[in-house]
């Protein structure tokens, strides 16, 4: 089964990509794997579309887990097996050990100065990374399936 995602970041990229559906816990929470493109890491991304994120299970190329990189999006379902989702910017790095780090915090503000964001997207993403960081606090962020999911063999080709 292959979902199709169109991805819009307001500073780099809009296009969109159809990708192998590789867990489907409904089509509220469903994931893909890809390659980084530079080629050194695998990226096992969770779409949690109701909740405004994503949790990408980072691996190196052999397999060993690195850490979890989450986004904060704006994502909606807009077909069978179709969905939209808007980089809101702000991203949240979690180590294996627990320790979080949230970056991109500039890029969002400089996205607000110019006027690439709605308020709506502004309050959307300020909430929901409160919320993130909230629950990565309780160790209650990376639900137990997504912390023990493997990296995919990876296709030859």
């Amino acid at each position: 089964m292959n979902v199709s995602i169109k991805k819009i970041k307001f500073t780099t990229i809009n296009k969109t990509y159809t990708e192998k559906v590789r867990d489907w816990r409904g089509r509220h929470c469903f994931a893909t794997q890809y390659p980084n493109p530079d080629g050194k890491r695998i990226f096992l991304t969770y779409y949690f579309v109701r909740k405004g994120y994503t949790i990408s299970k980072v691996f190196h190329r052999n397999g060993e887990f690195m850490y979890y990189y989450c986004d904060v999006m704006d994502m909606r379902q807009v077909g069978r097996m179709r969905y939209v989702m808007v980089d809101l910017l702000l991203d949240m790095i979690v180590y294996p050990d627990g320790r979080y780090h949230v970056i991109d915090i500039d890029e969002f503000a400089t996205a607000i100065e110019k006027g690439q964001l709605k308020r709506r997207q502004q309050v959307h993403a300020l909430r929901t990374l409160d919320k993130m960081i909230r629950l990565q606090t309780q160790r209650k962020f990376i639900p137990p399936y997504l912390a023990e999911a493997q990296m995919f063999p990876l296709e030859e080709g």
